[in-house]
């Protein structure tokens, strides 16, 4: 029914025929700097690009009201805060996106008729601010911070994601179900010595999530981390495993409806595959972890993103027909310095506005661990990946890899006894 409603729009039988129109739209996500393209006998510059929901559109003389989602282009400097709305003429094209009704590219001045209102405006002060703290840590760790804090990527070059995606860390590089989990983890560590009682800091913890979701953007991915890492805690307060894989069947079935284009997205795949890994392997993982680490506490850590990797290795395999031997090694690497990032950046980035020196000092803390990272990333890149075929027969691979590991544990301890 989206599909159909965004191919018979009324923009449709104007895509790529060059008609000069006139919007007025909604921005609801920030503007991204793009890389620049190298085309024909030149290179095309970067432009910047956004999601925006259009409110009117302008054809000749008609004016027709709509609520149209479309994927939005400039060549110039546009730096509009989510909730703002604006203005401009432009020329309509086709696009494989499948979630928007077409592509507008701007041929003119962008004007402001609306800022962003007082919620957009304080999470974009704390963004901009948090950045530009960030740029005064500088090198690749100090791009790494705001993506792995805020989601911002502004930052981070296309060399450095593709070393992550290599690594197995393509994760980190934005905000992810991880982030909330440690926040929310975080919060209750910290309320359990003011607030005694489950429920009520169950309850607060939810209020701070949801304030982060507007400081990082209710994009689709941000939503799907919310309602999965919702899934934990209800696991957490619950204490049944079995009520929380039912709670994940319903969280499923609510971001489908809300979003039927989560279906064919394979992050969402991901998502809902990471969480299934942790409620169902998390604590067989410990438990084998703590035959060799002697340490509770860490096999604990450790375990969460071995669980989601194991899960997750068969659909990464289908999706991109490669597999990174190195990717459950790095993660093992990287994942201590994880949570100190997420949680000291996430206190950096909310006192930025007002205490910059001490928001510098606080990044400055955690840069270390982001050159972990950062040098995990670039060398565990350079070890060449296993190419696979892409959809059921790598996703087959896959399967049949976890199984035999499986069963070769299962064989030591059917030895044992």
């Amino acid at each position: 029914m989206h599909q159909r409603a965004l191919q018979t729009s009324i923009v449709a039988p104007l895509l790529d025929k060059k008609v000069s129109v006139h919007i007025v739209a909604s921005v609801v996500s920030d503007p991204k700097l793009g890389e620049p393209k190298q085309m024909v006998g030149y290179i095309k510059p970067a432009t910047t690009t956004a999601l925006i929901s259009v409110i009117s559109i302008k054809i000749g003389k008609a004016t027709y009201r709509t609520h149209l989602p479309m994927r939005f282009t400039t060549a110039q400097g546009w730096t509009d805060l989510p909730g703002s709305v604006i203005s401009c003429t432009g020329i309509m094209y086709s696009t494989p996106e499948k979630r928007v009704a077409g592509l507008f590219a701007e041929r003119g001045a962008i004007n402001e008729l609306h800022g962003a209102g007082s919620v957009g405006q304080i999470t974009g002060a704390i963004r901009s601010d948090f950045r530009a703290v960030s740029r005064r840590v500088g090198g690749a760790s100090g791009a790494l911070i705001p993506g792995l804090v805020l989601g911002d990527t502004s930052l981070e070059t296309h060399a450095f994601v593709n070393d992550m995606l290599l690594a197995g860390l393509t994760h980190l590089t934005a905000v992810s179900g991880e982030n909330f989990a440690i926040i929310a983890t975080f919060m209750l560590w910290f309320l359990q010595w003011i607030i005694p009682n489950l429920r009520a800091r169950l309850f607060i913890c939810a209020i701070v999530l949801l304030g982060f979701i507007f400081l990082v953007r209710p994009s689709p991915s941000v939503l799907r981390a919310t309602v999965m890492v919702s899934v934990l805690l209800i696991a957490k307060a619950r204490g049944v495993r079995s009520s929380a894989l039912a709670a994940l069947g319903l969280a499923i079935s609510l971001l489908i409806l809300i979003d039927p284009f989560e279906a064919t997205d394979p992050g969402f795949a991901l998502s809902v595959a990471a969480t299934a890994g942790i409620l169902l392997l998390n604590t067989p993982v410990a438990n084998w972890l703590q035959n060799f680490l002697r340490k509770r506490r860490l096999a604990e850590l450790l375990a969460i993103p071995i669980s989601a990797n194991l899960i997750c290795t068969p659909l990464t395999i289908a999706i991109s027909g490669q597999f990174s031997i190195m990717s459950l090694p790095s993660n093992f690497f990287v994942e201590p310095v994880v949570a100190p990032i997420t949680i000291i950046g996430f206190i950096a980035a909310l006192v930025a506005p007002f205490a910059a020196g001490f928001s510098y000092l606080l990044a400055l803390t955690e840069k270390p661990f982001a050159e972990m990272i950062v040098w995990v990333a670039t060398n565990f890149a350079k070890v060449p990946v296993i190419h696979l075929n892409k959809g059921f027969a790598g996703g087959s691979v896959g399967v049949l890899v976890l199984a035999c590991g499986w069963i070769a544990l299962r064989w030591r301890s059917w030895g044992s006894h």
